[in-house]
């Protein structure tokens, strides 16, 4: 969710384009995945932790704690503690308009924040900053729910037009959006008025 943000601060610097709430888009960026704890794998994939690996068994209790009270799926828990900490319920609802399954009506869509927040999670993978394209590699090797699909293809092109249109306002090249310029001081994301 950091690195989301960072990647929203960072395009709203360089942006030339429509309208933005950008402290809506920031604040989204910081809420959309708050659940998500449920479903990490730490057995298989403890190299996603990154530094926070040698506190697995605490992240492990984290994780236990969470389904006790949110049960085992990621996007309920999300809205029950977006609701439970008093978020507005049409900043949830665009929040839960962000889905890969959802990827051609968020390309034809005229919310410019919830472009944003989509793109800037395409290019968020578990440890990177990555390009659009390592994204859609790491959706094919990672979720199989959507590769099965019938309109995964159609999903893909959403995606990469949905790149286009935020590139086509961005006075940068696509590639300049990496963990080194839309790296934030944590203290910023921490300190962001919810």
């Amino acid at each position: 969710m950091i690195r989301v943000f960072g990647i929203i601060c960072f395009i709203e610097k360089h942006w030339s384009g429509p309208w933005v709430d950008w402290q809506l888009t920031k604040k989204m960026a910081l809420l959309h995945d708050m659940g998500n704890i449920i479903k990490f794998d730490m057995n298989n994939n403890p190299e996603f932790m990154g530094s926070e690996k040698v506190n697995i068994n605490y992240w492990k209790q984290v994780q236990k704690d969470f389904i006790n009270k949110y049960g085992n799926d990621d996007e309920e828990a999300t809205r029950q503690i977006l609701r439970e900490i008093g978020i507005d319920e049409q900043i949830i609802n665009t929040i839960f308009s962000k889905s890969f399954g959802n990827s051609v009506a968020v390309s034809s869509s005229y919310n410019w924040s919830l472009k944003l927040l989509y793109y800037a999670d395409l290019r968020t993978l578990p440890l990177k900053i990555g390009t659009l394209e390592e994204r859609l590699i790491d959706v094919k090797n990672r979720m199989p729910k959507y590769t099965a699909r019938s309109d995964f293809e159609q999903l893909v092109q959403a995606c990469k037009h949905i790149g286009f249109q935020i590139q086509k306002y961005l006075n940068i090249p696509d590639i300049a959006i990496n963990d080194k310029s839309a790296s934030i001081n944590r203290q910023l994301a921490e300190d962001f008025p919810i």
